[in-house]
């Protein structure tokens, strides 16, 4: 008995060790930080069309999705390289700016899985015309996948 009362001690203790809570502030404050960069680098690297930038903060499956406010879905790893491709690398295509504002992040009490909340600002042209996404709503969740933060899946869309 005095064994299984050990190990459901130590099970317990192993299991709690990386929540949130049992983390140290400035170690929650640390992980917060490099997610708020994944998620910026995410909507930033438009700005200077490097793709390599966009692909390391998404998950490089099929599960990774996107609803856009039109509704229509970009729909895995497969989806995001084409739409870069045809949609974002081509050069009638030009992000002029982005911003991130009032993001709140969340994690989970594994400290492996985590949520956000943001208002964004994306600006650019297409062809010479204008687009203004101005206070979209944001959210998404990212996952520590081999100790790397990456986006998991994201919804955008309009206050109406």
């Amino acid at each position: 008995m005095k064994t299984t009362g050990l190990f459901l001690l130590i099970v317990l203790i192993v299991s709690c060790a990386d929540s949130p809570e049992r983390m140290s502030a400035d170690a929650v404050h640390q992980e917060k930080t490099v997610i708020e960069k994944v998620i910026n680098d995410n909507i930033g690297w438009a700005l200077t069309k490097n793709p390599e930038l966009l692909y390391s903060t998404i998950q490089q499956d099929s599960t990774f999705l996107i609803v856009n406010p039109d509704d229509s879905m970009i729909d895995g790893f497969a989806g995001i390289v084409e739409t870069a491709e045809t949609v974002w690398m081509d050069p009638r295509f030009k992000a002029t700016h982005t911003e991130v504002k009032n993001l709140r992040i969340t994690l989970s009490e594994s400290g492996t899985t985590a949520w956000y909340f943001c208002l964004l600002d994306d600006f650019g042209e297409w062809d010479g015309r204008p687009y203004k996404w101005e206070n979209a709503r944001w959210t998404g969740v990212l996952e520590k996948t081999d100790g790397k933060w990456v986006i998991r899946q994201m919804h955008i869309s309009f206050p109406k």
